[in-house]
């Protein structure tokens, strides 16, 4: 029989193997030069996982049944224990790119069984970089807050809905020494709904659609006096992301993930595409600590790299520490590869 008990632990550490013994140089990136970086931007941080446990499986969490998943029905799927039914989580990333450029992501999130009314979630976050020079010799600044809620309930015993309703506002600069070349300001607007389901013991199926408007207006400086001394421009972003995931539990709290990402962005620069398929294994070696290994494709080459670790004292309590290599090759022309390290801190009331 395939899955021995010994055999998810010699797979994860098969995938934590490549991710240590792959060079950066080894690692394939192209297909996003001729792209603007108002859509690449977007597209990057679709990819992005604030929760450790996902971000170390590869991003996969579409079928996940814990409420770390980026389905919104995956919240209410595990019911909350403790007196008052909470759960709070404050969040840290640090995403470090070759040419220096640092964003750091702070985030906090209150979950709130309500039992028959549903679960309900709030989420704000904070990002900000340092000021960096990019590969073309100017200065980058941003800065991002970010609000979400979302609500789901059980609709039977094996089916949940859930939908989320998040907003951002974001302010980006160029630089070049002391002089302005550029800057954006703008907000979004975005709606997610997802749905999961159980297929058949221990297989969960997820699906999760996602619309988002994002309106901004740039500001470019003409720092060499010849022309007039801004332009200001204003223009809109679409996106649409799909994204459908199946987990299957092998075990008690291990199982493997995979999702299937679609995305679409559009504005008045053109249209990105992105095709990408996220996989990983969370395995629990015993009671308290599990192992994570995960690994990212999308369709133009580029491959992602990701493990991490969770540590579990009570059920009340827990860690988890995520690493991924490679996770935002859309922001490569600017920045060079990535490595983000990032810990949760679960706590339930």
């Amino acid at each position: 029989m395939f899955l021995t008990w010994y055999s998810p632990i010699r797979l994860t550490f098969f995938v934590l193997l490549i991710v240590f013994v792959l060079s950066p140089g080894s690692v394939y990136t192209k297909g996003f030069e001729e792209v603007d970086l108002s859509l690449r931007l977007p597209a990057a941080l679709s990819r992005f996982s604030s929760y450790a446990d996902v971000a170390a499986v590869g991003g996969a969490s579409a079928g996940s049944k814990w409420a770390s998943s980026i389905n919104p029905a995956s919240i209410t799927w595990e019911k909350i224990p403790g007196r008052y039914h909470l759960s709070l989580s404050p969040q840290y990333s640090i995403i470090l790119f070759d040419e220096g450029t640092n964003l750091h992501v702070t985030a906090e999130s209150i979950t709130w069984d309500a039992r028959q009314f549903g679960t309900i979630q709030l989420a704000l976050a904070q990002g900000f970089s340092n000021h960096k020079t990019t590969r073309q010799d100017l200065k980058f600044g941003y800065d991002l807050d970010y609000a979400q809620i979302q609500w789901a309930r059980h609709v039977t015993q094996d089916w949940a809905l859930g939908g989320n309703f998040n907003f951002a506002y974001s302010k980006l600069q160029f630089d070049m020494g002391p002089l302005e070349v550029a800057k954006n300001k703008g907000e979004s607007y975005d709606l997610r709904i997802g749905t999961l389901y159980k297929a058949m013991d221990k297989l969960l199926v997820g699906l999760v659609l996602d619309y988002g408007v994002s309106p901004g207006r740039t500001t470019l400086y003409d720092y060499s006096g010849v022309g007039p001394n801004r332009i200001r421009t204003k223009d809109t972003t679409y996106q649409f992301i799909s994204r459908a995931g199946a987990s299957y539990e092998y075990k008690k709290d291990s199982a493997f993930y995979f999702d299937y990402q679609f995305g679409w962005f559009s504005n008045d620069t053109g249209t990105l595409r992105v095709h990408r398929f996220l996989t990983g294994i969370d395995h629990q070696v015993f009671q308290p600590l599990f192992i994570r290994s995960g690994i990212g494709l999308d369709t133009k080459g580029n491959i992602a790299l990701t493990c991490g670790i969770g540590i579990y004292p009570s059920k009340e309590f827990s860690i988890d520490i995520g690493y991924q290599f490679n996770m935002f090759p859309e922001l490569i022309p600017e920045f060079g590869r990535s490595n983000l390290f990032t810990i949760s801190i679960g706590i339930i009331f």
